[in-house]
């Protein structure tokens, strides 16, 4: 990592911190669930990984639906902790919660990001028969770089042209539907996050020339593949016009999807259901995404 690369991250990483205030974040009570924290898994590569489960304390026999949850961090920061809260939340609500980890970049590319989850989900897929589920209902979450990671491994279960470009197999969970909350959809529009961030995110060799058609996640390989997803975003959400723009592109090209825009109110700052889960605000975006799970649930 050249001087450039480590200006651009610790300035990026001192944004987030000071923006979204982590220090600060605030602790809070979930009653009736177990947690199981910092269970190891290795990826692809044999790097050690780890997941946290949180599980709704609920009568033995009980078939409970599965939430797979990705962490967002802008793909350079981040880390499963600040999910916690809104997991037990989501747990609460009836499902069984495995957040995932992944390493970051400038550590990686995004390539070896998607293959983390990818080989995340996987794990899961191999735990679930520990405990009692209904293996038709699987589901995802993911605020900001969580959602586009969640979008494009969804993607992958489907496009074969998407598998070749990112250079990795896909997960072999299937999703039933998705709740991405203030998605960091596009990485390299001429904006600050495209401008100073995209060659790190995909490099510049020929791996990046075949990324190149699909870092655009309007491309029909990515729109037509992923299941039907709820969007949430707010006015003080930075990333607002990412998901605003997003979600009219799966309305032009008839993708089931609901979007929710929480209205102009300051506390509602980008991903605030995540970061901000003692909000009544959190709790009904986590009741919508559960109803839009079970809308989606077969019967």
């Amino acid at each position: 990592m050249n001087i450039i690369e480590k200006i651009i991250i610790a300035g990026v990483k001192f944004f987030m911190k000071n923006s979204f205030k982590l220090d600060e974040k605030k602790e809070i009570e979930v009653s009736g669930v177990i947690e199981y924290k910092d269970i190891p898994y290795n990826n692809r590569s044999g790097k050690t990984l780890y997941m946290d489960i949180f599980k709704p304390d609920v009568a033995e026999g009980t078939e409970l639906p599965v939430v797979v949850n990705i962490h967002g961090g802008g793909l350079i920061s981040g880390e499963k902790k600040f999910s916690e809260d809104f997991c037990k939340l989501v747990a609460a609500k009836g499902y069984l919660v495995f957040s995932l980890e992944y390493r970051l970049i400038p550590d990686v590319k995004v390539y070896e990001q998607f293959d983390d989850v990818c080989a995340g989900m996987d794990c899961v897929g191999r735990k679930l028969v520990d405990f009692d589920v209904d293996f038709r209902k699987v589901f995802m979450v993911a605020e900001s770089a969580g959602a586009y990671l969640a979008a494009y491994v969804s993607a992958m279960t489907k496009s074969g042209a998407l598998q070749e470009a990112i250079g990795y197999e896909p997960t072999r969970l299937r999703f039933k539907a998705m709740g991405l909350i203030s998605g960091m959809f596009y990485t390299t529009r001429k904006d600050a996050l495209g401008i100073f961030l995209s060659g790190m995110f995909y490099g510049k060799d020929e791996k990046s020339r075949k990324m190149a058609r699909f870092t655009n996640p309007e491309d029909p390989e990515i729109i037509y593949n992923i299941p039907p997803v709820y969007l949430v975003t707010s006015k003080a959400d930075m990333l607002e016009r990412y998901t605003l723009d997003f979600a009219g592109e799966l309305g032009n090209k008839g993708v089931e999807h609901k979007l929710r825009h929480m209205g102009s109110y300051d506390r509602l700052i980008h991903a605030f259901p995540v970061l901000r889960p003692d909000l009544p605000d959190s709790r009904r975006v986590i009741d919508e995404i559960s109803l839009w799970f079970d809308e989606h649930s077969p019967d």
